[in-house]
């Protein structure tokens, strides 16, 4: 979440005024070339020139590489993060009413940053509010190595990551830097005790200024306790790292320590703490360019418009967002990132019709492959044809966490859990901070018999649902597990019973 200190949206607000300028445009409009670059870690897609397109995705290797290193040298998980960047600030105006330098949505595969920048977003010099990115990436990669975090744990460790800085005149990554507005909201408001702050995942609709509070005060803890008690928050982490139940793993972590708490108030006044200096380890330089369509640009600003934080109305929003799927089609009848965003808007006839046609003009997209898969599923198809389009999807996207995930749920909801358990597997190890992922995984291994990893995957799900979750979704999940706690449970044998 990037609700920090009255920041109530998903970047820092930089601009004001007007806005007039329409600058993200393809180039049969006017607009600068756009490109595709792809690097180990991150899909790139932007109107910056090739250069400083391919130095963007280096630094941003360097900037994931520098975050991982919270967890150690040799901490690396797999998966690729999405990036819409685009040559300068001016160019978001047009779909954030000209408020914001950059935000963070989330898609099925993972978080999407939306970022300003002009040679390299990651100089120095370089405009848009790096700190957003920061904390939404460190979200992301500590889902990997923490698989069971409760809320203050994982706002509190995004918020510590956050201030994360590279040297650049010796690369040296600085973590653990205190958040001066953190810390000085603390100094003034105070601070929420750790019994308070494990009673947060419970805790839905809170007001702007209950949210403030909470998160300042688990990056408060999370900074106090690495810096004064390290072996023992190490000890904590490496438990939620094997799985453990958070509040288990941290009275066991810190059993027989008493003055902590205690002790916090000297801290917050004194401020004073170490931060930690370690070389950035050598990052993947290889990268991968093509060029994008216009068609692929429209798509790209449709998004934007749908998705970036601001005051324009929703209904304003989709018709812009129309428009520029409108061109896209002009430009491409069968462009597959277009229609997928269109093909909803169709009845079930239409829809298979349609992307029946899709598959046959791009056999070898994945997500033509996935939106068959899907008219299939709307048409009540549960056979070998909705198998075989899943199936492709997966074989087609093998690091799509999303495709891997609706191959396992096509298993689960037709009751063959042992073809599901590898597909489900995949998606976990790609992404396993989501919880409808988790979920999938848990619902397998229930309907397998294997009861006890049902249930510790249930958990793990319903505690990654932080703060996008509907209440509704939330109990939804407790339910499940509920679920399956009863169900696993052996009841009493009739004798046991009468000798009770």
């Amino acid at each position: 979440m990037t609700l920090r200190l009255g920041l109530l949206g998903l970047a820092l607000t930089l601009f004001s005024g007007c806005v007039t300028s329409r600058g993200a445009l393809c180039p049969a409009e006017g607009g600068l070339p756009w490109r595709e670059v792809r690097s180990s870690h991150f899909r790139v897609r932007t109107n910056l020139e090739e250069k400083a397109a391919v130095q963007t995705a280096v630094e941003l290797e360097e900037f994931r590489r520098a975050l991982l290193l919270a967890w150690g040298p040799g901490f690396d998980p797999p998966g690729t993060v999405d990036v819409i960047l685009l040559s300068n600030p001016r160019d978001l105006e047009e779909f954030t009413d000209g408020r914001y330098a950059g935000f963070v949505g989330q898609t099925g595969d993972g978080p999407r940053m939306v970022m300003t920048g002009g040679g390299g977003y990651l100089l120095p010099d370089a405009p848009g509010d790096k700190e957003t990115q920061a904390h939404e990436l460190a979200h992301y990669l500590s889902a990997f190595a923490l698989p069971r975090q409760s809320r203050w744990v994982a706002e509190g460790l995004a918020s510590y990551l956050q201030t994360v800085t590279i040297k650049p005149s010796t690369r040296d990554v600085v973590l653990g830097q205190a958040s001066r507005p953190l810390l000085q909201y603390v100094r003034t408001h105070g601070w929420l005790t750790l019994d308070e702050l494990w009673q947060w995942d419970g805790q839905t609709q809170q007001s702007t200024a209950e949210l403030q509070r909470h998160y300042a005060s688990s990056w408060l803890w999370v900074h106090y306790l690495i810096n004064e008690y390290g072996d023992r928050f190490s000890a904590f982490q490496n438990r939620l790292a094997r799985g453990e139940e958070p509040r288990s793993a941290f009275a066991a972590a810190f059993q027989g320590e008493t003055g902590f708490q205690a002790a916090l108030a000297n801290y917050v006044q004194l401020g004073r703490y170490a931060i930690s200096t370690q070389p950035l380890p050598p990052v993947p330089t290889q990268t991968q360019t093509r060029a994008l369509a216009s068609a692929d640009v429209h798509v790209i600003r449709a998004n934007l418009f749908t998705s970036a934080p601001g005051d324009v109305p929703p209904a304003e929003r989709q018709r812009k967002a129309d428009l520029e799927l409108d061109q896209a089609l002009k430009e491409d009848p069968t462009h597959v990132e277009t229609q997928r965003l269109r093909v909803e808007k169709l009845d079930k006839a239409e829809r298979l019709k349609l992307t029946r046609l899709l598959v046959e003009k791009h056999p070898e997209d994945g997500l033509a492959w996935d939106l068959l898969a899907n008219a299939l599923e709307a048409e009540g198809e549960k056979g070998e044809p909705q198998e075989q389009a899943r199936l492709r999807t997966a074989q087609l996207l093998p690091d799509s966490p999303a495709a891997q995930n609706d191959l396992a749920w096509y298993y689960a909801r037709t009751e063959q859990p042992q073809k599901g358990l590898a597909p489900a597997l995949r998606a976990v190890r790609l992404m396993p901070g989501n919880a409808a992922i988790l979920n999938t995984q848990a619902a397998l291994f229930f309907q397998v018999g294997r009861c006890r990893e049902a249930v510790s995957m249930a958990r793990r799900a319903l505690d990654m649902l932080h703060e996008r979750t509907s209440d509704q979704a939330r109990q939804q999940f407790k339910k499940l597990v509920t679920v399956f706690e009863t169900q696993c449970t052996p009841a009493p044998s009739e004798s046991s019973a009468k000798s009770g």
